[in-house]
């Protein structure tokens, strides 16, 4: 830990300033990495995009402050006052925030993934789309909370106060709410699968009856009795449903990987195309979808009984180039596999495309809400092929670049070299 005097401080903060005002072409952004600030007045200071990693604000008054994009990953910051400050967009993955006072604070769009907020206060805090899984939050005040489409998923919340808190649409699968105070929340499609409600304070039947799906749920035996009696589809067991899927019609999609051209793709069955271009198309699936949550084997996976596709729910955390995308696909099928199953690959464009919606129905992603938004595009298995010079067989053959790529933040499907990065979402075939 490097010490930092009252007038370093000060010099960095005004050259911070500079930095901000002059749109990056004065003064020099704060580097405050590492840095022993314990108990540092910093009150409604202006530190956005600064850069705080591992740095020690324990017991520091950050009142109303403005943190916005700062990199607090890993950082120290017990017992501070953050109330009210601007931590939207921040990075605060690891830090360790026990008893800090965030009440009232903007936490939308922040990564809070494995933090440590337990007896934390984020009464009336602005969690919006923050990512908490994993976080500890053990007996932390989310009272009043808008934790509205935040990812809580493996969180701990056991004993956590989330009465009157918006957690419509959030992500709680296998989260811990053992003795939470869950009263008066809005639980509106929420996933609650794998969740442990055992024991949960202030929660009726009525809130249960409003979540997208309790598939795994630990809860009560007479909690459990309410729910079979009363919404049955929402208490689904971890087996697939073979029998849903052999009663209707699959919509088959194509599962081997092949050379196409541009027109071939953008003449595929069970798609609505909005515009054409030289590369590919803007359109969206027309496939009525029957997703399910489920937990299977611990891992969370989507089943399509639509088109008998397996998908994994929320895919790779980072993007990588196409070769690497094929090598995570086999690190994943090694050993134990995914959900118990060794069988996964990259899917095709047809498969892939049939994931884009007409709509952003996931935040501001063309994809289900019941996936992931970590992928804002994905690789798919076709690629074109080279005559045996190294040149393209036709200029026209997909996209003449290398594999071909479906973006979910805008519905687009084109090309993109083997070299360029993006996401993995592997699939599978339910047999």
């Amino acid at each position: 830990m490097r010490e930092i005097t009252a007038g370093e401080l000060s010099k960095i903060l005004e050259e911070h300033k500079k930095w901000r005002d002059t749109d990056k072409k004065e003064g020099e952004k704060a580097n405050l990495s590492g840095a022993t600030l314990s108990g540092a007045n910093l009150y409604k200071a202006d530190l956005s995009c600064a850069k705080l990693a591992g740095a020690n604000l324990s017991l520091a008054n950050l009142f109303s402050a403005n943190l916005y994009r700062a990199n607090l990953s890993c950082a120290k910051l017990a017992g501070a006052n953050l109330s009210g400050a601007n931590l939207s967009c921040a990075d605060l993955e690891y830090a360790y925030l026990s008893k800090v006072d965030l009440s009232g604070a903007d936490l939308s769009y922040a990564n809070l993934s494995h933090a440590s907020l337990s007896s934390a206060d984020l009464s009336n805090a602005n969690l919006y789309d923050a990512d908490l899984s994993g976080a500890n939050l053990y007996y932390a005040d989310l009272s009043h909370a808008n934790l509205r489409v935040a990812n809580l998923s493996y969180a701990d919340l056991s004993d956590a106060d989330l009465s009157g808190a918006d957690l419509s649409d959030a992500d709680l699968t296998d989260t811990n709410l053992s003795d939470a105070n869950l009263s008066k929340a809005d639980l509106e499609d929420a996933y609650l699968s794998g969740a442990n409600l055992i024991r949960v304070r202030g929660l009726t039947i009525k809130q249960l009856s409003s979540v997208e799906t309790l598939c795994d749920a630990e809860l009560s035996s007479e909690r459990i009795k309410q729910v079979r009696k009363k919404y049955p589809h929402l208490h689904g067991e971890v087996e697939l449903d073979e029998e849903k899927l052999s009663k209707r019609k699959i919509i088959t999609l194509r599962s081997s990987y092949k050379t196409l051209s541009v027109s071939e793709v953008q003449s595929m069955p069970n798609v609505s195309i909005r515009v054409k271009d030289d590369c590919g198309f803007y359109g969206h699936s027309t496939i009525n979808h029957d997703y399910n949550l489920k937990a299977v084997s611990g891992d969370v996976v989507v089943v399509d009984n639509a088109t008998g596709l397996m998908w994994h729910q929320s895919g790779s955390d980072d993007d990588m180039d196409w070769n690497k995308a094929k090598e995570w696909v086999e690190d994943l099928n090694s050993e134990e596999g995914y959900a118990g199953y060794n069988d996964w690959r990259l899917p095709t464009v047809d498969e892939a495309v049939s994931l884009l919606e007409s709509s952003e129905k996931n935040k501001h992603l063309y994809i289900g809400p019941v996936f992931s938004t970590k992928q804002y595009y994905i690789w798919t298995g076709d690629n074109p092929e080279y005559d045996e010079d190294g040149s393209y067989d036709d200029y026209n053959t997909l996209f003449p670049y290398d594999a071909c790529s479906v973006h979910f933040y805008n519905g687009y499907v084109d090309g993109g070299y083997i070299m360029s990065t993006n996401d993995v979402r592997p699939v599978r075939s339910v047999e």
